[in-house]
């Protein structure tokens, strides 16, 4: 696979986001089979600081869909999401 998602299905619509031992052993895993593996950590992501960790932790990428829907404003949530992405990545990349 190009891409592997892995989310504590328990956490899935919580808001309460994965602690990053879980995003930690979920990248040692998946790169220990294949580092060419993009690896999307979600569940319970609920804002841009759960982003910015998710990515700071290891994944390449995260998911949220309730975090979205749930916003009191849900375009201004996407927004601080995608800005904590761009600076995560950034800083794991310099």
């Amino acid at each position: 696979p190009d891409l592997m998602i892995t989310e504590p299905t328990e956490l899935i619509g919580t808001g309460v986001a994965a602690d990053m031992s879980y995003v930690a052993t979920s990248v040692d895993a998946i790169m220990n089979i294949d580092p060419d593996i993009g690896i999307l950590v979600g569940g319970g992501i609920a804002n841009g600081t759960d982003v910015y960790n998710t990515i700071m932790a290891g994944a390449d990428a995260t998911g949220s869909s309730s975090g979205i829907v749930k916003a009191a404003d849900p375009g201004a949530m996407v927004y601080e999401m995608l800005e904590a992405l761009r600076q995560a990545w950034d800083e794991r990349h310099k």
